[in-house]
């Protein structure tokens, strides 16, 4: 293993190991040869260098959904990147790099920090430590995220500088890897790889928000009332709600109940109950029948759709199709 030639003594080495078999790595003097082989993997960007000629190295590991890269120029550039839209990614700088966001002014940057979803990002990168990228897309990121916090109510302190270790020792023991290891061994430890990475982007995207805008429980609230307007006359339950707008039970019964007052299968009752009436206002009573639009409403029991509307609205279903009383 070598380590990055003249990096900072204060900086954490990266370990590269040429024409590794998980690592790779690729050297090039061209800025935009080192551009296009980390634009390919993570996102698009340019790069502008001061010196005509670089002394650098890219170096990538494929994870099962996602990619961790590392970026050596081997000389000064800036670094534009455009918003990530649909994918997250998270910068670890392996040496102080300037970070301009936007419109905003520079800053030096030495720990994990995320690219701008809907804004660029410019970047001045040590030219010999380099950086560390971390890419996946934005649906990957969310399902780990709910499978790691289901309830709704866990909101753990952001901690960008966990990602950045993670990525570190991520890197340097996948480097170490021998070129004999049995291609189900790899297989397994770069499952296990990403799983730590993930969590670790996470927790430091948790002080992002607007990364995942749907998360607000109004849009997550108003996302389920669309789809209960569109299928409340199907037989559904509770875990067929949170499945379709990407919930756990427990974060879906949480919006619910902060956002509506009440339950995931009253907030159902009540939208088949408004359907319901609404058909029976619109319908010709001489050609529909109650019970007709209890079943395309959602109900399977005349009964209790009978007894549910009185109590809701004052009147019999009967009385409504008949026209004896409007809203």
């Amino acid at each position: 293993m070598r380590a990055v030639a003249s990096a900072p003594a204060a900086v954490e080495d990266v370990r590269l190991q040429p024409a590794h078999p998980v690592t790779g790595l690729i050297r090039s003097s061209r800025a935009s040869v080192l551009r296009d082989e980390v634009a390919t993997r993570v996102t698009p960007h340019e790069v502008t260098a001061s010196a005509s000629r670089l002394d650098g190295a890219v170096g990538v590991v494929n994870l099962p959904t996602s990619r961790l890269v590392f970026v050596r120029y081997g000389g000064d550039v800036v670094v534009e990147a455009p918003a990530t839209d649909d994918r997250v990614v998270a910068t670890v700088p392996l040496g102080p790099m300037g970070v301009r966001r936007g419109a905003s002014a520079e800053f030096v940057n030495d720990s994990a920090f995320l690219l701008e979803r809907s804004d660029s990002t410019l970047m001045r990168p040590d030219p010999w430590a380099g950086a560390l990228v971390l890419a996946t897309d934005q649906e990957r990121l969310r399902e780990h995220r709910d499978l790691i916090f289901g309830d709704a109510s866990v909101r753990p302190a952001a901690n960008p500088r966990v990602l950045a270790r993670s990525c570190r020792s991520s890197w340097n023991s996948l480097a170490s890897l021998p070129e004999s290891t049995p291609a189900p061994v790899l297989e397994s430890f770069l499952k296990v790889v990403e799983e730590q990475l993930l969590t670790c982007l996470v927790l430091a995207a948790v002080a992002e928000s607007a990364a995942c805008p749907d998360d607000r429980p109004d849009a997550r609230l108003g996302a389920l009332r669309e789809w209960l307007d569109a299928n409340h006359g199907v037989e559904i339950g509770v875990v067929d709600m949170a499945q379709a707008i990407g919930l756990s039970v427990r974060q879906l019964q949480s919006v619910v109940r902060s956002g509506a007052d009440t339950t995931p299968m009253e907030l159902l009752r009540r939208t088949r109950l408004l359907h319901a009436r609404q058909r029976l206002l619109s319908a010709d009573p001489t050609s529909t029948t109650v019970a007709a639009i209890a079943h395309i409403s959602g109900y399977a029991h005349f009964g209790r759709f009978s007894a549910q509307y009185r109590e809701h609205y004052g009147e019999a279903p009967s009385q409504t199709l008949r026209g004896r009383s409007r809203p």
